[in-house]
């Protein structure tokens, strides 16, 4: 995107605040016009003094306007940053949803602390942009071009010196910008390689202190933040110097008009107050050259701001456009139809694969680790998307069901129980928000939850903890499996849902996951052939193909690959595979 592009585009989010936004804009022009008329009347005030005339009337203008520009400079600043904050406000929460929604696949590509710290690096840059533009950027464009006239009005050969000041001011932009452009860049890939490191280590604090790596990570830290100062550096040098050449401009520029000034003046083509009034013109000039400049710089620094951030955003908004898109309510009959799906840069994935699940039926997924098990499960849920064949439910391609109801129709509960810092009430409610507190207990009882739940000082509205960390193992796959079977979705997805349970537990936690599958089309990733035993159907994959498919028994008994694998199992496994 151009700079252009990138300004115009950080507006348009003004774009529902336009009526309140117009005002502002509009009490700015009118002092960018006060700020060129000051000039004159306060060289008119001195042409009175110096012919000994009233300077009554002059005077009065000029301090009406000096009063009238600081009151409205402070109304509109204060509105202006109500509006910003207010606008930033609604920029997070529309941003946030409309991230948030995206697919699993895309969150694990781009990196969750990327996508926080390019949103959170988004909304302070459009937040200075838009406070800007409401305080300064299009008053500080009013003002020059009402400038350039009014002045030439008075003396075009002074007016000309303006120009050449605006002329040069322009160039050390240009040049500026054109050697910092890669640099900026730069700079924004380092700081997200140094939020990356931050997020990524006190997310897994715990690992970080049982391997004694605080001094190691503090080390890296430090040579990440080195490298980004090593970038940063030249930057700020080529500003530095824009600053310093522009500074000679404005000086320069000031003398000739003083000593073109004196020598009109003595001519008596000019008055002094005519003189002092294009000092006057020089000084806002310079100002509003000095604003151009920072505008330009915020601008530049935008660009590599927000480039990232609005590649999010269009995504996002392709994931919404969903108009096509129907509403299900499954029986829960499963299809994939040649379905393939390779990660890039990979050979995991699924290749070719075939099969048809009717309602009711579970379904167990087998094979060594990297085989496709979860690639499987999660194109089903719509994580990715085939990139040939067609994954059906109830007979409709995925890709013409509304997300939401996809998700709506499917309950999962992974090794990795997924716990909010919240409550154990509010983790649960997930599976259904709408439930009674009889069905959320009943829920709870089922998981055998309710025990550690109810031993809890606080109960129900016990803090789980940043990742369950305040719960063990088993409590954190318990209120997991009661989220799932609170939400009563006809389509389940079981991925080594009992692994963290004692042999006790699990005993009674899989006559509630027996008691859920009933009755629905159930999906069971099993790394523990014990947890499988009583599936309708087995698919065995390996390097993302289906070499083996049938009942339990039938598979053990045909010396296949299952077979090989039950007998690899050792212990309770093998009996199994021995009363097959």
């Amino acid at each position: 995107m151009t700079l252009a592009t990138i300004y115009l585009r950080s507006l348009g989010y003004l774009a529902a605040r336009r009526s309140a936004v117009g005002l502002i804009v509009l009490a700015n022009v009118v002092l960018a016009a006060i700020s060129v008329a000051e000039p004159i009347v306060f060289g008119r005030i001195v042409d009175a003094i110096s012919a000994n005339r009233s300077t009554g009337e002059v005077m009065a203008a000029w301090i009406g306007f000096a009063l009238f520009s600081t009151v409205a400079s402070v109304l509109v600043a204060r509105q202006a940053d109500r509006l910003a904050h207010s606008t930033r406000a609604a920029f997070i929460e529309r941003s946030y949803g409309g991230l948030l929604a995206m697919p699993l696949s895309w969150h694990a590509l781009k990196g969750s602390s990327n996508v926080l710290h390019t949103l959170l690096r988004a909304s302070d840059t459009l937040f200075g942009l838009w406070l800007e533009f409401m305080r300064s950027h299009l008053a500080t464009a009013v003002a020059l071009v009402l400038l350039v006239p009014t002045a030439a009005a008075m003396d075009v050969r002074l007016t000309a010196v303006l120009l050449a000041l605006g002329v040069a001011y322009c160039l050390v932009q240009k040049m500026v910008m054109s050697k910092t452009r890669t640099g900026q860049a730069a700079v924004e890939g380092h700081y997200h390689t140094v939020f990356a490191h931050v997020s990524d280590t006190m997310t897994n604090v715990s690992v970080v202190h049982g391997y004694n790596r605080i001094r190691a990570e503090t080390e890296a830290l430090r040579g990440f933040v080195s490298r980004l100062l090593d970038a940063q550096y030249p930057v700020l040098d080529w500003w530095a110097l824009a600053s310093a050449l522009n500074r000679v401009a404005s000086t320069l520029s000031m003398l000739v008009i003083l000593l073109v000034g004196a020598a009109l003046v003595r001519t008596g083509e000019m008055t002094v107050g005519e003189i002092i009034a294009f000092i006057g013109f020089a000084n806002l000039m310079i100002g509003r050259l000095d604003q151009m400049r920072q505008f330009a710089t915020q601008t530049f620094e935008a660009k590599a701001r927000l480039d990232d951030f609005y590649e999010m955003e269009d995504a996002a908004a392709a994931q919404e456009n969903e108009d096509d898109a129907i509403e299900i309510a499954a029986r829960g009959r499963i299809e994939f139809e040649h379905v393939t799906f390779d990660f890039p840069g990979s050979t995991q994935g699924v290749k070719d694969v075939s099969f048809v699940i009717e309602p009711g039926t579970t379904v167990a997924i087998v094979g060594p680790t990297g085989s496709g098990k979860t690639t499987l499960v999660n194109l089903l849920q719509g994580v990715h998307e085939p990139q040939a064949g067609v994954v059906k439910i109830d007979g409709v391609d995925l890709r013409s069901i509304r997300r939401e109801s996809v998700r709506g129709n499917i309950a999962t509960v992974f090794q990795e129980a997924g716990l909010l810092n919240r409550s154990i009430r509010d983790n649960v409610m997930l599976g259904r928000p709408t439930a009674t507190e009889e069905e959320l207990r009943d829920a709870a009882a089922a998981a055998v939850a309710t025990g550690f739940i109810e031993d809890r000082p606080a109960g129900w509205e016990t803090m789980v903890g940043e990742r369950g960390g305040a719960l063990s193992g088993g409590e954190r796959q318990r209120l997991a499996i009661a989220r799932a079977i609170l939400k009563n979705a006809p389509i389940l997805v079981l991925d080594e849902a009992t692994s963290a349970l004692d042999v006790e537990t699990e005993a009674r936690v899989k006559e509630a996951v027996d008691a859920l599958r009933s009755g629905r089309t159930t999906f069971v990733i099993a790394h523990r052939l014990s947890t499988i035993r009583e599936a309708d159907v087995v698919l065995f994959l390996d390097h993302g193909r289906i070499v083996e498919m049938g009942g339990y028994d039938e598979l053990a008994a045909a010396g296949g690959r299952f077979a090989q694998l039950l007998a690899a199992g050792g212990g309770q496994v093998v009996e199994m595979a021995r009363a097959a």
